[in-house]
């Protein structure tokens, strides 16, 4: 009898917890914008929303008990590449108290290459233990008219200057409609050069190269880092999109400006030194050698004086 009771015990002990394990998250989501519009997951409207952008889903949860460590995840699936970056949010956990409007917002990012159709944006509350509440909210992900996409920039990474930079650009048509004539312009507006070249047609969804541009950069350019600007015209002109990248011009060696003459002026002085004092000696030397005739000159005239008077005194 005591052995029944014990088993009755452990199998209402085991009902209560799978009871408890199988009860639903009490909270409950009221009401649901994404950039102030109401979206309704029991309508059968789709609110149509552009790609390449961020948005804000805003929700309101009202729960008629205490309810600890509730998460919310709001994603949406079918994205080609959501292996690499998802599109989804999520937030908590939280602790909603009874009869209390709580206010959450979460931010969703739609990348620009997410194919235009219709999908889900699906929001899962739930907790530790109970079973899950699911929200499904009917979206339609569309894109503007004209819309264009510069994908790729192929050019070298350095350039000599008095060189050509050639560089091809890659375009991706991502509006809704056919592009025709789209001008592509390269250039460094630092050295105040550039080239264009049309695209005559980009179809929706689809992908085309520029011919290859040529600039030719000035002969002497500074060397250094510089940025390249790519702009890009299309929707007859009146829409453009433009990127900037980057190319080390290189210095040519024949613009080498050549060191200028070192004047030692040390050496200089010396040399004026010297000068003076060479002067100055064929000075002397010359001084001594006119008194030296002049004292030969007396000598003469004493000798002769002296001759003449003994000459007389002998008469």
């Amino acid at each position: 009898m005591k052995a029944l009771t014990l088993l009755f015990s452990v199998l209402f002990v085991l009902s209560a917890v799978f009871v408890a394990a199988q009860q639903t998250v009490p909270v409950a989501i009221q009401q649901a914008e994404i950039d102030s519009t109401k979206i309704d997951p029991f309508g059968t409207n789709q609110l149509d929303i552009e790609r390449a952008q961020n948005f804000e889903l805003k929700l309101k949860f009202l729960s008629p008990m205490d309810a600890k460590d509730v998460e919310i995840r709001a994603f949406i699936s079918g994205y080609e590449f959501s292996d690499v970056k998802d599109i989804s949010d999520q937030i908590g956990p939280f602790d909603f108290d009874a009869n209390i409007t709580y206010v959450k917002k979460m931010q969703l990012t739609l990348p620009d290459d997410v194919s235009v159709d219709s999908y889900q944006l699906r929001v899962i509350v739930s907790d530790r233990n109970g079973r899950e509440n699911v929200y499904n909210y009917q979206l339609q992900i569309d894109t503007k008219r004209h819309s264009m996409k510069i994908k790729d920039v192929i050019m070298p990474a350095s350039v000599k200057s008095g060189q050509a930079l050639l560089s091809t650009v890659r375009l991706e048509n991502q509006g809704q409609k056919k592009e025709n004539d789209v001008k592509v312009t390269v250039g460094i507006s630092a050295l105040g050069v550039s080239a264009s070249d049309y695209v005559d047609e980009i179809k929706v969804d689809k992908q085309e190269d520029t011919e290859e541009m040529f600039i030719k950069l000035p002969k002497c350019a500074d060397a250094g880092v510089y940025d390249v600007n790519v702009e890009v015209l299309f929707n007859d002109g009146y829409s453009k999109v433009s990127g900037v990248g980057k190319v080390t011009v290189l210095e040519n060696e024949d613009c080498k400006v050549e060191p200028a003459p070192v004047v030692v002026v040390q050496q200089a002085q010396n040399q004026t030194s010297e000068v003076s004092a060479s002067n100055s000696t064929g000075k002397v030397r010359s001084a001594l050698e006119v008194i030296l005739l002049v004292l030969v000159a007396l000598l003469v005239i004493v000798g002769l004086i002296i001759g003449f008077s003994r000459m007389r005194g002998e008469e």
